[in-house]
């Protein structure tokens, strides 16, 4: 996913207030909606960079998704929110499958994505172990998609929309 600077951003960076971390500010640099996140995520491995500074940056208005700029990458865009990942309803003439058969078939392939990270998403990795319900994970999946990439997260977030 790629990302870049809010005009809020751009003026807290400058400002130099207590609001970001150094690893937060490193990553700041670097989002300028051409890199994606998992080029950043290894070009600041040693920093100790992780998926909850960024949700932080996110979460503050400090960066937001890069527009796609074409309509190819418009249609490969991934989700956003968490409805996105929301199973369709009875009323679109899907079959409907319980929160808790979700959560049995989600909960092992977060496990193996996010244990995959080893120690940069160990955190990431005990709030999974800790997931209880279906919504427990669903409220995880923005994490685990900016700590895995798109690509790896594409069969996590399959399996949440399964119905």
């Amino acid at each position: 996913m790629k990302y870049k600077k809010t005009e809020l951003g751009k003026q807290t960076f400058k400002a130099h207030n207590n609001v970001l971390s150094a690893r937060q500010r490193s990553a700041f640099i670097l989002f300028d909606g051409e890199k994606d996140d998992t080029f950043i995520f290894k070009a600041l491995a040693g920093t100790g960079l992780n998926s909850d500074d960024v949700a932080h940056l996110i979460a503050a208005g400090l960066i937001e998704a890069a527009e796609a700029t074409s309509p190819a990458q418009a249609k490969t865009k991934p989700a956003e929110s968490l409805t996105d990942f929301v199973a369709p309803s009875a009323q679109d003439g899907a079959t409907t499958v319980s929160d808790q058969d979700r959560y049995q078939r989600a909960y092992p392939v977060a496990i193996k994505l996010t244990s995959g990270l080893g120690l940069r998403g160990f955190r990431l990795n005990m709030s999974v172990e800790s997931a209880s319900n279906y919504s427990d994970l669903l409220a995880l999946a923005p994490k685990i998609r900016i700590a895995v990439g798109d690509e790896k997260f594409a069969e996590l977030a399959r399996v949440l929309r399964t119905t």
